[in-house]
C-alpha cells in the first residue's frame, strides 16, 4: 500500500515570479504543498547561472510568507568567470549574512559541470576555505550537487536530449568528473563531519559499493533520491539488491523531487513515492522502474525523518530586516530587469 504518513519535499526550486499564466511563486508554492498534503517543502535556492542572485531572494520572501518552508541558499557570484569579490561579499560573509536571514542550510550547485565551468574557481581553493570552516564548525546541513551521469561525458552515449540541454561535458572545455569529484573528495577530507547530502545518489548508482564505502568514512554523509533517470534505471536492474541497501542504509537517504515553481504536476511526487512503498511499475520521467515495497519504517525514514534529523525539527524563522539588508546589497548583480524591479517592491514592502 502506498506511503501514507509525513512527507518533507526536500528538493524543489524557484524558476520565476510569475508563470506563463500570471501565478505568483507564492500562491503556486501554496498549491503545490496543498495538493501533496506534504509536512513541509524545502526550496533549494540555485543563485547562479541563468536562475542569478535573486533565487535567494524569492526562497526567503517565501518562507517569510510561509513559515513552515525549510530554504537553503546559495553562494552568488557579480560575474562569470569569477575574477574578483567585492570586500565583505566573500563566501563567509554570504554565508553568514543566509543564517541572519534564518536560511536552514546551504544549495550548492557550484559543481555541477557547466556551472563549474562558468565559475572557473573550484570549491577546494583557499578561497573558500573560511565557509567551509563555518558551516562544518556550525553543523549546518549542505544539500550538495556534484558532477552528473558519467555518460554525459560520453557523446556515444549521451542522448540528444541532454546533449541539447546543454550538458555534453566531452569536448574537452569542461573538468572530468574524475576532477570534480577530487576536489569535492579534498573538501570532504578536511571536513570529514561536514553534514551534507550529496543530490541525486551522488550519481553512484552504479557503483554502490564504492558509495557504501564512502557512508563508512564520513558519518555525515548522506544522499538524496531526486531523478536522474539513471538512478531508477540501475535501482531496477539490480532491484533485490537496492532494496537490501535502502534497508541498511535507511538513515543515510533523503527524499525530494527536483521540481520547480512553477510546476502544476504531481506524477514524479507520486510515482517516487509509490517507488519506495509498494511493488508497482512505476514510470520515472518516462523511465520503467520497479517498485522496491520498502518496510513502512524505512519510508518514514526517507520521506520525512531523515531531513528532520539532518536539518532541524522546524524551520529557522526569517528575520525581515536582515532580508532587506541582503536584497538592497546584492539586488544591483541581478541581470533580469523586471526581477529586479519585483525584488526592490519587495524590499521596500518589508
Amino acid at each position: 500500500m502506498t506511503y501514507r504518513g509525513p512527507i518533507i519535499d526536500g528538493h524543489l526550486h524557484v524558476n520565476s515570479w510569475f508563470d506563463n499564466e500570471g501565478t505568483n511563486f507564492y500562491d503556486g508554492f501554496d498549491n503545490i504543498e496543498s495538493r501533496r498534503g506534504v509536512k513541509a517543502l524545502n526550496i533549494a535556492a540555485i543563485p547562479i547561472g541563468e536562475w542569478g542572485p535573486a533565487n535567494n531572494m524569492l526562497a526567503a520572501l517565501y518562507k517569510l510568507h510561509n513559515p513552515r518552508t525549510y530554504i537553503h541558499g546559495g553562494i552568488i557570484y557579480p560575474e562569470y568567470p569569477v575574477r574578483e569579490i567585492p570586500c565583505g561579499a566573500d563566501p563567509l560573509s554570504q554565508y553568514n549574512e543566509l543564517k541572519e536571514i534564518g536560511f536552514d542550510g546551504i544549495k550548492l550547485l557550484d559543481t555541477k559541470p557547466q556551472y563549474h565551468k562558468e565559475i572557473g574557481n573550484p570549491l577546494n581553493l583557499p578561497f573558500y576555505a573560511p565557509f567551509f570552516a563555518a558551516v562544518n564548525s556550525d553543523d549546518t546541513h549542505v544539500l550538495w550537487h556534484v558532477c552528473d551521469p558519467e555518460e554525459f561525458w560520453d557523446i556515444t552515449k549521451i542522448s540528444q536530449e541532454y546533449i541539447d540541454n546543454g550538458w555534453f561535458y566531452g569536448d574537452g572545455t569542461y573538468a572530468s568528473d574524475e576532477e570534480i569529484y577530487g576536489q569535492v573528495f579534498d573538501i570532504l577530507k578536511r571536513h570529514p563531519k561536514l553534514k551534507v547530502t550529496f543530490t541525486h545518489f551522488f550519481f553512484y548508482s552504479a557503483k554502490p559499493k564504492e558509495l557504501e564505502k564512502l557512508f563508512e568514512t564520513y558519518p555525515n554523509l548522506c544522499v538524496d533520491i531526486t531523478p536522474g533517470t539513471e538512478m531508477y534505471v540501475n535501482f531496477t536492474l539490480e532491484h533485490d539488491f537496492y532494496r537490501e541497501f535502502f534497508i541498511k542504509y535507511s538513515d543515510r537517504i533523503s527524499f525530494g523531487t527536483d521540481t520547480f515553481f512553477p510546476d502544476k504536476t504531481d506524477t514524479l511526487f507520486n510515482n517516487v513515492i509509490k517507488f519506495l512503498s509498494t511493488d508497482e511499475d512505476v514510470s520515472i520521467h518516462g523511465t520503467p522502474a520497479k517498485g522496491l515495497n520498502l518496510p513502512e519504517a524505512v519510508c518514514q525514514n526517507i520521506l520525512h525523518d531523515n531531513f528532520v534529523r539532518r536539518v532541524s525539527a522546524a524551520p529557522k524563522a526569517v528575520d525581515p530586516k536582515a532580508l532587506k539588508r541582503y536584497i538592497n546589497k546584492y539586488r544591483g548583480w541581478i541581470k533580469d530587469k523586471a526581477l529586479f524591479e519585483l525584488v526592490t517592491k519587495a524590499a521596500e514592502e518589508l
